[in-house]
Order: structure tokens, then C-alpha cells, then sequence
């Protein structure tokens, strides 16, 4: 999943002024950039991988939590603008084009298998043969322009596609193959049937929803925030999609809008993570008790649990945060090797590593 929202021009400093820390910038010359310019780096969490999408034809993975990162080529001149993977061999990416891949490997090897005509926001898979694209039009001029989302169940070969009008689709996740959740940027959709029908489930005035995560059967998630106040939002189901209850969130604001939630991560049915410029807001008790916990570099942008201890985030400043203890601790790697502009979607699978 990604992060929504983030304004170009903010984007470019960022990224300008991750450059200028990496490459030590400031000093005197010859000045060498530390090998930790954020401090001590995640030590190394064995069966914990994870894949960190957002430059032109790679990506980077762990298999360690974090702690080291390397490339993994796609081979397009295009950006992925999300990625996820199911398990730790079956992935799956779009890019800014419209380009979909797949993997059965862990990211060895891509397969282009569609080209979709859709600015896409989001794709979910439960597996190696079912995925779901949500997107919004990109036509000409003329083009009456349809959101849709696309649905395979066949590993990509083939893909059903649902129109929702001029609805701006935000994102979209499944808890199994037939429960999915499906959110606008002021609407949510559930389907029980994987996705062959959706019903419209609650549409909200005054709202900005940006992000669903799917948990274990049928609990979601979507998170959001008011625009009369820029306070945090958050809705939660136990049964598919069919009723909501909203979690209140009694976390004062550092400053107007810093709580603005990006996008949410969840993990046991009980622990959440929402991203915000003032860090991560967090609660291990289902939404009853909040916490704001502080990261170490950047405003975290993208978010994603591979359990209830291990939770990855990118950021602003293109450093890449981690937590091995459910965000008491958020260390980050940075300096050598990462990117240079900030990654736009993290997907995490907690494996038993090898004998």
C-alpha cells in the first residue's frame, strides 16, 4: 500500500533534503557521511522480510526486518507505485503506467501479466492466482472516465473489471478471498463474494478516507481524517464490511494536522499502526487506548506488519524505519544504498527462517 496525498513540491524537498544528509553535505571538504546518519540501525530479525516499493525498475527488500536492504530489478523504466505479497514468494506490483507483475519466486523474477488504462491506487492478493487493482481514470479529453477494479483469480490471465463511475478510488484489501474491503476518498465498499459485487456501506461528509488494512477473517480497518480539524479517523468491522464503528482517538495534536492519518497497518486483530506526520499513532488494545510513538527520521509515509512485534514504515526523508518490539522503539536504515526519493508503498511477511 501507499500513501496518499503528498504534494510534489513537498516531495521534491525531501527528497532534495535526503541527498544533501546522505551525502554528508554541510561539512567541510572531504567530509565523509556517517555509515548511520540516524542512528543505530534495526538489529537483524531473521524470517522477517519485507519489500519497499517507489523507484524506477526496482525494488528494495529485507529478509532480516530491516536491518539490511538490497535491490531487486523489475526491469521497467516505470515506477512501482505499490506492491504486496501474500506470502514470501507470491508478490505482486503496478507500476505508474499501469504495468502489472507478478511473482512466484520472492522478487526474483517479474512477470509482466496486464496493462491497465487506470491511474492505480492500490492492488490486495490473497495469493499467487487471486488479486484485486483499484484505480481511477485516466482517459482524454472526452473520455468519460471510469474508476474500476479489477479482479483475477487465475494468477492474472484473465481480469474481471467493475466500473464506480467518477468515484476517486483510494485503496483497496481483502482479509480471505471473498471479504474485501474497497474505500473512496469520502465512501466504503465491502464485497463477500470477491469482489464480483460491492455494496456501498457508509459515505462520510466532510472526510478524507486514505488507507484500509485487512486483518484475519473478517476484520478491516480504514483510516481517514476530518477536514474541518485534520483530527485522526478511524473505522473498524468484525463482520465482512456490513457495519462500522468508529475508534476514538484521544491523542492531542503536536500542532493543527499532524495527525492527518497516511495510512494503517494491523496485526493480531487487535494491534494498529497509522502513520502521520507527528510519527506513528498506535494502540495494541483494539482502538480502546492510543499512543503517539516517535520514529527516527523523516514523517513515515507507507506502513506494514508483518506480526504483532514487527511493523516497517517509510519516510519523507527516504530513510526506512522498523520496529522489532510493536513501535516502542522505531530504529531506521539509511545512508548507504537507499533511496533517493521517497518509497510510495512497504508490504511485510513474518516466515519461520530456515534450520
Amino acid at each position: 500500500m501507499r500513501p496518499r496525498g503528498l504534494p510534489a513540491a513537498l516531495a521534491l524537498v525531501a527528497a532534495l533534503a535526503a541527498l544533501a544528509l546522505l551525502a554528508g553535505c554541510g561539512g567541510g571538504a572531504g567530509t565523509k557521511a556517517p555509515e548511520h546518519p540516524f542512528g543505530s540501525p534495526p538489529a537483524p530479525a531473521a524470517g522477517i522480510h519485507a519489500w519497499a516499493a517507489g523507484e524506477s525498475g526496482d525494488l528494495l527488500v529485507t529478509s532480516d526486518g530491516g536491518a539490511n536492504w538490497a535491490r531487486q530489478k523489475f526491469y521497467l523504466p516505470q515506477r512501482a507505485v505499490d506492491v504486496t505479497f501474500s506470502d514470501v514468494q507470491s508478490g505482486w506490483l503496478v507500476t505508474d503506467a499501469g504495468t502489472v507483475l507478478a511473482t512466484a519466486d520472492g522478487g526474483a523474477g517479474w512477470t509482466v501479466v496486464e496493462k491497465v488504462k487506470l491511474d492505480v491506487k492500490s492492488i490486495a492478493a490473497t495469493d499467487d492466482r487471486t488479486a484485486w487493482i483499484a484505480g481511477n481514470a485516466v482517459g482524454a479529453a472526452g473520455d468519460p472516465g471510469v474508476s474500476a477494479v479489477l479482479r483475477t483469480t487465475d494468477g492474472g490471465k484473465t481480469w474481471m473489471r467493475l466500473s464506480f463511475g467518477d468515484a476517486l478510488l483510494a485503496d483497496v484489501a481483502f482479509s480471505d478471498r471473498r471479504h474485501g474491503v474497497l474505500i473512496a476518498l469520502d465512501r466504503i465498499w465491502s464485497t463477500r463474494d470477491g469482489g464480483r459485487t460491492w455494496n456501498l456501506r457508509k459515505q462520510f461528509p466532510m472526510t478524507v478516507l486514505t488507507s484500509v488494512a485487512a486483518g484475519d477473517g473478517r476484520q478491516a480497518w480504514v483510516a481517514g481524517w476530518g477536514t474541518q480539524d485534520g483530527a485522526p479517523l478511524v473505522w473498524a468491522t468484525r463482520d465482512g464490511g456490513a457495519t462500522w464503528r468508529r475508534l476514538r482517538i484521544d491523542v492531542p495534536a503536536p500542532k493543527p494536522g499532524a495527525l492527518q492519518t497516511r495510512q494503517i497497518a494491523a496485526a493480531g486483530g487487535s494491534r494498529l499502526w497509522l502513520t502521520c506526520d507527528a510519527g506513528v499513532l498506535a494502540t495494541a488494545d483494539g482502538g480502546r487506548t492510543w499512543e503517539l510513538q516517535k520514529v527516527a527520521a523523516g514523517l513515515p509515509q507507507a506502513i506494514a506488519a508483518a506480526d504483532e512485534q514487527h511493523v516497517l514504515a517509510t519516510t519523507q526523508l527516504a530513510a526506512i524505519v522498523a520496529t522489532a518490539d510493536g513501535g516502542a522503539t522505531w530504529p531506521a536504515f539509511g545512508g548507504g544504498g537507499t533511496p533517493a526519493q521517497p518509497l510510495t508503498s512497504i508490504t511485510a511477511v513474518a516466515a519461520q527462517p530456515a534450520p
